[in-house]
């Protein structure tokens, strides 16, 4: 029997072929890129996936076999994701080194109050633009990015992974 290691888990569905945002561990974005097959957990099993395709950008994106529309990419989504214990390159043999570029990516997970206004909503992931990183916030049901900025960060308090922020007018409101 296989044992499988969790690398990290997808995302939302992303464009028009099904294709699936990926958030995958540091340690094992080596072992991903050099995999054929995941395993998703779905109602407690590990499920076999074949991946037809892989790209990196702002995030990592996943085209799988047999997946072909946002609509089948649906049940697959928010699950973790595994790969086999066998299939972890072992760490004598490994070539890449990962290294943290994103000055903010340390801040995801915690959560943004605005000092005027309030409890803005939870940093769930950091992305990089052209000169800018943003974070991806959920507020009042909608994404929303905010310009991570060490000029607009008041505060920050590691203990309740809390920023304070003061935010430009207006960036609320949109």
């Amino acid at each position: 029997m296989d044992n499988y290691i969790q690398i990290g888990f997808t995302k939302k569905a992303y464009g028009v072929k099904g294709e699936l945002k990926m958030k995958i561990e540091e340690q094992y974005v080596e072992d991903f890129f050099k995999c054929k097959i995941l395993f998703i957990s779905i109602g407690g099993k590990k499920v076999p996936f074949f991946i037809e395709d892989v790209r990196i950008g702002n995030a990592v994106i996943a085209k799988f076999e047999d997946i072909n529309s946002p609509e089948d990419a649906i049940p697959i989504t928010s699950k973790e994701v595994y790969l086999r214990e066998k299939d972890i390159i072992p760490e004598a043999e490994r070539v890449l080194e990962v290294e943290e570029t994103l000055l903010f990516k340390k801040y995801e997970g915690f959560t943004i109050e605005e000092i005027e206004k309030g409890i803005v909503g939870k940093i769930e992931e950091i992305l990089e633009f052209p000169h800018q990183e943003m974070a991806l916030v959920k507020y009042k049901g909608k994404d929303l990015l905010i310009p991570m900025n060490e000029q607009l960060i008041e505060t920050v308090i590691e203990a309740s992974k809390r920023l304070t922020m003061k935010l430009p007018d207006g960036l609320l409101d949109l």
